[in-house]
Parts: C-alpha cells; structure tokens; sequence
C-alpha cells in the first residue's frame, strides 16, 4: 500500500470520525455523559501506529473539536495531541501491545486526559469545567471508551497496514 493510500485512508477516517462524534455521539448520553471520541482516536491511533502518528492524529480530530465547540481554542488539540503521542511512546517502549492492555490504557488514558483538559481549562479561564461531577464524567466516558478501543484499534490497523508489516 502506497503511502498516500495510507494518508488517505487516514484523512477519511478521521473526518468520519469528527462528524460521527458531533452528529451521533454527542447525543448517546449515560448519566448525562456523551463518548469521548477525540480522546479515544487520539490513543488508539497512538497505541496501532507510534507516537508520531498518534499526535498527528490527535491534533487532526483535536483540531477539529476546536473549531467545531465555543470554548478555549487549541486545548483539545493540545490534549489530543499529547494524549496521543503519550499512548505512542508507551505501547513502543514499555510494553508489547496485547488487546486487553490496549483497550485499559484506552480507557485510563480517557480518563486522565479529561481531568486535564479541565484542570488547564480551569487555569486559563474556561470556567466550570473542574466540577464535583468530573469524576462522574471520566468514569462514565472511560467506559465509553473501553467498548469503542477495540473498533478504533482496527480500524487504525486498516488504514495502515504498512506500517505493521501487513499486505493488502
């Protein structure tokens, strides 16, 4: 598969992804609490392809939650992007990727990088994002994120199988 293949691939995935959370998953709430889909991509594209293409990829779909949402703008992309490029740095060099320990720090990683977006939100003046539910909120949408990091991961897989040694 060509390189372009692959960018491609990923553009079209990414893009898929940004409406889907903001048509679709915005709107599937448990306890008042939707998926959290940026933060999902950014780690599962860091854990399947590295940490260059998961910080590419988390400031992509972080990008565009910025442009899309009235708060402070480049947070997510920041989360997003360090979120990513960390779950990249972890899977290459502190352990071999099993399913079941992908799908974890999926999960942990929602939840940490929830309470940092809104513990930086709240120190350059987005107000009421620290809260007494926001840890309602990162538990509920870790969970979130633990059923869609399977799905995620292999689609990640899909739009590069180069880059994991894979034909197509």
């Amino acid at each position: 598969m060509s390189t372009a293949g692959a960018w491609l691939r990923s553009g079209l995935f990414l893009l898929t992804a940004l409406v889907l959370h903001m048509a679709l998953f915005s709107d599937l709430r448990v306890f008042g609490v939707a998926p959290e889909v940026p933060l999902a991509i950014a780690v599962t594209a860091g854990l399947a392809g590295g940490p260059e293409r998961g910080a590419v990829a988390g400031f992509a779909i972080g990008l565009g939650i910025d442009l899309y949402l009235p708060t402070l703008f480049g947070l997510s992309a920041f989360i997003c992007t360090v979120w990513g490029y960390s779950a990249g740095l972890l899977a290459a060099r502190i352990f071999r990727s099993a399913w079941w320990i992908n799908v974890l720090v999926t999960a942990l990683a929602t939840a940490a990088g929830l309470l940092a977006y809104a513990v930086l939100g709240e120190l350059l003046g987005e107000a009421n994002l620290y809260t007494d539910r926001i840890y309602a909120v990162m538990a509920v949408a870790a969970a979130y994120n633990l059923v869609l990091s399977l799905p995620l991961l292999g689609l990640w897989r899909w739009s590069w199988p180069g880059l994991l040694g894979e034909e197509r």
